[in-house]
């Protein structure tokens, strides 16, 4: 569902990653369709090979030489209002898995939750537009927290033209003081997203299996304020743009992609590039990501 990296942030200032980098197309679409209540849970997988990085003048140059390895495993119950026939709601908990490897340098845990939900709208059966809000917890293992409290607010779409879907994500962190004994205290930048996912359903659409497709991603962060010290960090705001390419697999028993979302499993896999950045880790990785509903 989405890409953590705002739990690598506290091993460095240079940390890649864009938030919800593992989308997919589909990713945003919801169905008010559905009668009672259901869940789902998915584990998405990152690996991502930090030997490149962007320089403050967007130059490539010597990454850390480290491989970072991301597991979010999220849990999400389902839910509608009857007076409200075509708007549905979620609520979920996302658990991060890190471990960065390098020569030099390692670090693991488990990183700081992101709890909280969403709300969608079914403007027509196969249109989903809605908007979603999480807290980010900073009660991590030491190693991987941010220690900062975060609040991640964003709005979605989702919709079939023909056999391509279009699935965007508009959204931001809004992170407030990071406090860590022995260390100073810093206010770290805001950040905002998009991800924007292109597919094509090689079957019909009323019937998807496979779902090649295209994405763009893109975040921008501002810089970090030591408190302490009452200065800013030099070179700590960053930016990023990676494209990608991947496909989404579907295991659907006869039914509509959007109805009755009861009882059946995604997967997806995707790899994503740098095309450009400002102070940070290159994006070079591997995305995978696993679904079941029920």
């Amino acid at each position: 569902m989405l890409a953590l990296l705002g739990a690598l942030c506290s091993m460095t200032a240079h940390a890649s990653g864009i938030p919800f980098a593992t989308d997919r197309p589909q990713t945003w679409q919801f169905s008010s369709d559905f009668e009672g209540t259901y869940d789902s849970f998915g584990q998405n997988l990152e690996w991502n090979h930090d030997n490149r990085a962007f320089d403050s003048h967007g130059n490539q140059v010597a990454g850390a030489g480290t491989n970072t390895f991301v597991g979010l495993s999220t849990f999400i119950h389902y839910w509608k209002v009857p007076s409200l026939p075509h708007v549905g709601f979620n609520a979920s908990i996302t658990l991060p898995e890190i471990r960065t490897q390098g020569s030099q340098f390692s670090a693991s845990g488990i990183g700081d939750p992101l709890v909280g939900g969403l709300v969608w709208y079914n403007p027509a059966p196969a249109t989903t537009i809605g908007l979603q809000a999480y807290v980010q917890v900073p009660i991590g293992q030491n190693d991987v927290s941010t220690n900062t409290w975060s609040f991640w607010p964003s709005v979605f779409y989702d919709d079939w033209y023909g056999h391509v879907n279009i699935d965007l994500l508009l959204g931001g962190i809004l992170r407030g003081r990071t406090l860590r004994s022995g260390h100073d205290d810093l206010s770290p930048g805001n950040t905002f997203h998009l991800n924007l996912r292109v597919g094509y359903s090689i079957s019909p659409p009323d019937s998807p299996f496979a779902i090649p497709f295209v994405g763009l991603d893109y975040q921008t962060s501002g810089g970090t304020f030591n408190q302490t010290a009452s200065m800013p960090l030099s070179n700590s705001a960053s930016r990023e743009t990676t494209v990608g390419l991947g496909v989404l697999f579907q295991f659907k028993p006869n039914s509509l992609p959007f109805l009755h979302q009861k009882m059946y499993d995604q997967l997806s896999i995707q790899y994503q590039h740098s095309v450009s950045g400002r102070n940070t880790t290159l994006t070079n990785g591997i995305l995978v990501q696993a679904w079941h509903y029920w």
